[in-house]
């Protein structure tokens, strides 16, 4: 099979099964996993994939935005990692940020003993810290302007401008290291714009499938971020080029 060929049934097996692993491929064209590697490179460097640790998968729309239960659901042993190791960051008397994900769901279970100041812009999040009575939990105000309970908008922009934070837990749908940080949507943008300006330390969660991705709208770019935790399935060649702009990466292995 020439070239070519091989690395169009290659974007069609993608297409139809999200995810395709190197062992898989070497069985299904009969070549070495060296040659699939370089089909895998040349695939990625045409934006028709994306390489992850091990294989490779579908490229997802610029405006990407995750149904509530696939939140839930994938990438959730990543997520529990990278809850565990944000986590790690909060010390007592923190002032920090939590927005609505999942990953910051998961954190709570592993900062309910800290003394700390919690605002967040998410309904979820806010119910789950009002259970803990040394935790002082304040919630953003404005419209709910998504189906995931966020609030959203220019009124919780203004009341986000009031505060100042030690940290804070930046959720994202993409991060690359020539674009920056981007989301799906311009209100999370916009949010998250004036966020990143009211943190001392901004650390993006996020997991593997949003490592090397660019999305619908802009945060801003990698020169605001410090610390950026994900775990190991995410593509190593843009990490290290993260790395490399100074941003302190951490890696948890599932």
């Amino acid at each position: 099979m020439i070239t070519e060929v091989r690395r169009k049934k290659i974007v069609e097996l993608i297409e139809r099964e999200d995810i395709v692993n190197l062992q898989q491929l070497t069985e299904v064209f009969n070549v070495s996993i060296y040659t699939i590697r370089r089909d895998l490179s040349a695939l990625e460097e045409k934006s028709l994939l994306k390489k992850i640790h091990g294989g490779a998968v579908k490229v997802e729309k610029s405006k990407w935005i995750p149904s509530i239960e696939q939140g839930k659901t994938e990438a959730l042993d990543a997520k529990r990692k990278i809850a565990q190791r944000a986590a790690q960051f909060i010390d007592d008397g923190d002032t920090i940020m939590l927005m609505g994900s999942m990953i910051s769901l998961l954190m709570i279970q592993l900062i309910k003993d800290k003394t700390i100041t919690v605002v967040t812009n998410s309904l979820d999040v806010a119910k789950e810290l009002a259970q803990f009575s040394n935790i002082e939990t304040i919630l953003i105000g404005g419209r709910i302007k998504n189906y995931k309970g966020n609030i959203l908008g220019s009124r919780a922009i203004n009341d986000l401008k009031t505060y100042h934070f030690d940290k804070a837990f930046i959720p994202c749908a993409g991060i690359k290291e020539k674009f920056g940080i981007s989301t799906s949507t311009i209100d999370s943008s916009d949010f998250l714009k004036t966020l990143i300006g009211c943190s001392r330390q901004n650390i993006v969660i996020t997991d593997y499938r949003k490592i090397g991705r660019i999305t619908f709208s802009n945060v801003c770019t990698l020169d605001q971020i410090h610390i950026l935790i994900t775990d190991d399935q995410a593509n190593k060649s843009e990490l290290a080029k993260i790395e490399k702009r100074g941003i302190q990466v951490e890696i948890c292995t599932i």
